[in-house]
């Protein structure tokens, strides 16, 4: 797993690569921690590349998204695949977030 991070002075750009499984969102900790600091600004999370993305993986996403509530800021998810969506439907996911 490999999450790159870019703020801009409008949004921050989050691109995930690979599995988001429990250690990885174990070892994402300080990455999730930098987003959630960010969270001032909007933010996009391009997930082209996330292949898998388990409990723990949708619990960051819970959090990145509490931190960009507390500012009224919006979460964006972009690039879902068809496993991805198929998980954030059956866990209504897909009504939390903005996917485009």
């Amino acid at each position: 797993m490999n999450i790159e991070i870019n703020k801009t002075e409008e949004r921050v750009n989050v691109v995930m690569n690979g599995e988001l499984d429990t250690l990885a969102a174990e070892m994402a900790e300080p990455q999730v921690k930098e987003i959630e600091a960010a969270a001032t600004l909007p933010i996009t999370i391009d997930c082209t590349a996330l292949d898998y993305i388990s409990s723990s993986g949708l619990r960051l996403l819970l959090r990145i998204r509490k931190a960009a509530n507390q500012y009224g800021n919006k979460v964006t998810l972009i690039g879902v695949n068809a496993n991805i969506m198929e998980v954030l439907s059956i866990t209504h996911f897909n009504k939390m977030f903005e996917i485009l």
